[in-house]
């Protein structure tokens, strides 16, 4: 019987350091999203195959997986349908959330235990830096985590909040070229200068101190501007390979043409290209749509409006012969 997965997307909001022979490398903050995402069915099969957007990536590992489990019965080969996929590197994460939709997939299909989120991740070879994904595939909300230690396979979280249902989240294509990915994300870590410490104190404070606790308490207002905050001081971070606290001129103008409408929480995922403004409810996310398809400087950016996702990714085992009329 088929398994069909459904995952979340993220958005990451920004670094706490770079990598350290001593002590803690990385850390960060994110959220969860319930679109765009995933929706993979897998299923035994005779001999390996795949459709749908993305399916190579998918079956390479898929057959990773299956070679790793230890399992009496192991399916001779799979068949993954990919019915839903998260655009690739435009700062959603949809590479962690793949990988780990498999794993935890393959697992499923075999009837074996659910695994936690370190466990997925090393399974898909996800994680190196960021945990926001694998956690957030786990568990869903607004995440937090400190940073992992060398020898870690994964940060540990530190604290995760349930986001409002109400709020909504649109998403901004600036037709921006795609985030960095593979070995040229590779290289810019390397050429990265280390992040200062009053920085990461800096982006620690906002966290622990405002972001966190306004989520908690559903004050969207000093969420937003302890959030843009957080965002432009990690983004400044990578500015000697990003040219400033944002990927590109087009970027920067999006958030700050979001800031003059009224929307304080906005700022760039990840590496971007993908630009991201938390609103109260639908209707103030369709208004800020309105606004920008009607300004000249955004007019031709692309909008998607989203919702939190505090719950994680979905499993569930299909049989088609309990389906009747057809």
């Amino acid at each position: 019987m088929p398994v069909v997965i459904a995952t979340p997307s993220r958005l990451h909001f920004g670094l706490l350091r770079f990598e350290h022979s001593e002590g803690l490398s990385y850390g960060g903050l994110g959220m969860m999203l319930a679109d765009p995402r995933w929706e993979i069915e897998i299923d035994a099969a005779d001999q390996w195959a795949g459709e749908g957007v993305g399916f190579q990536r998918a079956l390479e590992l898929a057959r990773r997986v299956v070679n790793a489990i230890d399992a009496v019965q192991k399916p001779q080969a799979l068949r993954v349908r990919i019915r839903q996929a998260i655009p690739a590197h435009r700062g959603l994460g949809g590479g962690t959330q793949l990988g780990l939709a498999i794993a935890a997939g393959v697992r499923r299909l075999l009837d074996l235990p659910d695994a936690s989120a370190s466990e997925l991740a090393a399974a898909s070879g996800r994680g190196q830096r960021s945990a926001i994904g694998a956690h957030g595939f786990v568990h869903g909300g607004l995440l937090w985590e400190k940073g992992r230690l060398a020898g870690q396979p994964l940060s540990q979280l530190a604290a995760r909040v349930l986001l409002p249902e109400a709020w909504r989240i649109v998403l901004v294509d600036t037709g921006a070229p795609s985030g960095l990915s593979g070995k040229p994300e590779v290289d810019a870590f390397k050429a990265l200068p280390p992040v200062p410490v009053a920085t990461t104190r800096r982006l620690e404070q906002l966290a622990e101190e405002a972001i966190l606790p306004s989520a908690k308490r559903g004050d969207l207002a000093k969420f937003g501007e302890a959030l843009y905050e957080y965002g432009r001081t990690a983004g400044e971070c990578f500015a000697p390979v990003q040219g400033g606290p944002y990927a590109s001129p087009s970027i920067a103008r999006c958030v700050r043409t979001i800031r003059q409408l009224g929307v304080a929480a906005t700022g760039q995922s990840s590496w971007g290209p993908t630009v991201f403004a938390v609103t109260e409810s639908i209707e103030q996310a369709k208004q800020l749509c309105d606004s920008l398809a009607n300004n000249p400087a955004t007019a031709e950016y692309a909008t998607q409006i989203t919702a939190p996702n505090n719950h994680g990714a979905t499993m569930e085992t299909f049989n088609p012969r309990s389906v009747t009329g057809g």
